[in-house]
C-alpha cells in the first residue's frame, strides 16, 4: 500500500490536469477575454465540430448565438442552461475564469453527456426525495429584503427566537413573506442540519389531512400504501414543521393538533403504537384567529398553544421605503431563475410601484416585474401598475409618448448603422463593436428597417 501512495505522489501534475481536461465523460471549452478558443476536448469537438485547428479563432466564428463570451462580460456563472447546437441537446454550466479581481476568460462545461443521462440523473434524485422525505430551507434572514423599522424589528424578533425551541406564531397578509421567515428562522436555529418540513393546511383535502399530518399503517384503508407511510409530524423529526395558513385546518383536527403538541408524540392511523418525537412548530395564517375564535371556528386552548412567540409582518403598503430594495433584489432573483439580463426599472416605473398599496404584496410585485422582464426587449424595464380595469397585471408600459420613442427608435438604428459602416458590412464585427450577440443584432437590423447594402 505504502508503495502504491509513494507512485501517486510521484505522477506529474500536469499530466493529472491533462488527464482530467481531457475525460471523455465531460466535455470542456475555455475561451481567453477576446473570446479566442483556448482550449476545447474530444467531447466537446464531437458535439461543436470544433477542431485543434480553430484554436485561436474566436467563439462566435465557430458557434452561432453562442453565450460564452457574455459570461466574460457579465463576469458570473450560469448553471443548468442547455446547449443546443448540431441537433444535440447538453446540459452545460458556463462561467468566468479569474486571475484576482481580473476575468481572463470562460469556460463551459458540460453537466451530463446528453439529455438522456441528465433525466436519469433527476429521476434519482426526485426517487431519493420521495424515499428520505427530507425538506430543506433554503432561505435565510438576508432573503428579507428591507431596510424600514418595521421589516429591521421583524428580522431582528425572527434573530432572537431562533436562539430557542419555543413555538413561533407569524402572522401577516397573504403574500408577506411568512414562508421566508419560517425558513430563515429553522436556518439559524440549532435544528438546521434537521428538516424543514412545510405543511399547507389550506390546500390539503379535508379527508387527507389526518393521513398526511400524522401519516398510516399498512392495511389502515383502501388503497393504504404497503409498509404504511409516516405523517409530516414524523418527517420532522429532528428539525422543524412549518404549518402555513393554519386558520384554514378543519376544527376536528385542531383537537389532535393540540395533543401532538402537548404531548410530543404522534399515532399512525390504524396504529397502536405512540411515536415520541422531537420537533419544533412554527405556525403562520392570514386570518384573524381572534375573530375565528368568536365565531367558533378556531380553538381557544391551541390558538394559546401556538402564540407563544408572535412575529408579525407588515402589508408592504406600510413600508413602502422597502420597495426600491425589493425591486432590486427580485429581479436579480428573477434574472437567475427565468434566465434574463435586466439591470434595472426606469425611474418613473418605480415611481408608480412605489405609490401602488399592493393588496397581493411581496408575491403581486415579484409577479408584475416577471411579467415585465419577460417581455421587455431592454436591459431597463418599464412596468404599468397593476389597476381594476388592467386585466393584465404587470404588462409592459404601453407607448403613450410617440415623440419620445421616436426619438429612441431613431438613436438605435443610427447607433446599428455606424457600427455596420465602421465595420464594413460584417455582421459579427459589428455585434461586438455594440457589445452585444450577433442573433440579437440580426433581430434589430430586421425590426429597424436596415438596408444592408
Amino acid at each position: 500500500m505504502a508503495m502504491l501512495e509513494t507512485e501517486i505522489i510521484n505522477y506529474n501534475e500536469d499530466a493529472f490536469l491533462k488527464a482530467m481536461l481531457s475525460n471523455p465523460y465531460q466535455g470542456v471549452l475555455i475561451i481567453d477575454n477576446k473570446g479566442r478558443i483556448v482550449y476545447i476536448n474530444s467531447l466537446f469537438q464531437n458535439i461543436t465540430n470544433i477542431t485543434e485547428n480553430d484554436k485561436g479563432r474566436k467563439i462566435w466564428e465557430k458557434v452561432e448565438n453562442c453565450k460564452l463570451y457574455n459570461t466574460v462580460l457579465e463576469g458570473h456563472s450560469h448553471w443548468g442552461e442547455i446547449l443546443r447546437i448540431n441537433g444535440k441537446q447538453v446540459p452545460v454550466v458556463r462561467f468566468p475564469i479569474k486571475n484576482g479581481k481580473n476575468i481572463i476568460g470562460a469556460a463551459v462545461i458540460t453537466l451530463f453527456p446528453d439529455m438522456i443521462i441528465a433525466r436519469e440523473c433527476a429521476n434519482k434524485l426526485n426517487n431519493l426525495n420521495t424515499l428520505n422525505y427530507r425538506y430543506n430551507a433554503y432561505h435565510t434572514c438576508k432573503d428579507i429584503i428591507g431596510q424600514s423599522q418595521s421589516i429591521i424589528k421583524t428580522k431582528l424578533m425572527a434573530r432572537k427566537v431562533a436562539r430557542t425551541s419555543s413555538t413561533v406564531f407569524i402572522s401577516g397578509e397573504s403574500g408577506t413573506g411568512k414562508g421566508i421567515l419560517a425558513e430563515a428562522i429553522h436556518n439559524r436555529s440549532i435544528r438546521r442540519e434537521g428538516p424543514f418540513v412545510k405543511v399547507n393546511c389550506a390546500a390539503v383535502p379535508d379527508s387527507l389531512i389526518e393521513s398526511e399530518l400524522f401519516g398510516y399503517v399498512e392495511g389502515a384503508f383502501t388503497g393504504a400504501r404497503k409498509g404504511g407511510k409516516p405523517g409530516k409530524f414524523e418527517l420532522a423529526d429532528g428539525g422543524t414543521i412549518f404549518l402555513d395558513e393554519i386558520g384554514d385546518m378543519p376544527l376536528y383536527m385542531q383537537a389532535k393538533l393540540l395533543h401532538i403538541l402537548q404531548n410530543k408524540e404522534v399515532e399512525r392511523i390504524g396504529g397502536t403504537k405512540k411515536i415520541p418525537l422531537d420537533f419544533r412548530v412554527i405556525t403562520a395564517t392570514n386570518k384573524d384567529l381572534s375573530k375565528l375564535i368568536k365565531e367558533g371556528k378556531f380553538r381557544e386552548d391551541l390558538y394559546y398553544r401556538i402564540k407563544v412567540l408572535e412575529i408579525p409582518i407588515e402589508p408592504l403598503k406600510e413600508r413602502k421605503e422597502d420597495i426600491p430594495l425589493l425591486v432590486k433584489g427580485l429581479i436579480s432573483k428573477i434574472n437567475k431563475r427565468i434566465g434574463t439580463n435586466s439591470k434595472g426599472i426606469e425611474q418613473e416605473s418605480l415611481e408608480n410601484l412605489i405609490e401602488y398599496d399592493w393588496p397581493g404584496n411581496v408575491r403581486e410585485l415579484e409577479n408584475v416585474l416577471e411579467q415585465a422582464m419577460n417581455w421587455c426587449e431592454d436591459e431597463i424595464i418599464r412596468v404599468s401598475i397593476p389597476t381594476k380595469d388592467n386585466a393584465l397585471k404587470g404588462k409592459i408600459t404601453k407607448c403613450t409618448n410617440k415623440d419620445y420613442y421616436d426619438q429612441i427608435y431613431s438613436k438605435e438604428r443610427n447607433l446599428i448603422m455606424d457600427a455596420l459602416m465602421t465595420a464594413n458590412g460584417n455582421k459579427s464585427h459589428a455585434a461586438r463593436l455594440l457589445n452585444i450577440q450577433r442573433s440579437v443584432l440580426y433581430k434589430k437590423i430586421k425590426k429597424l428597417n436596415i438596408d444592408i447594402s
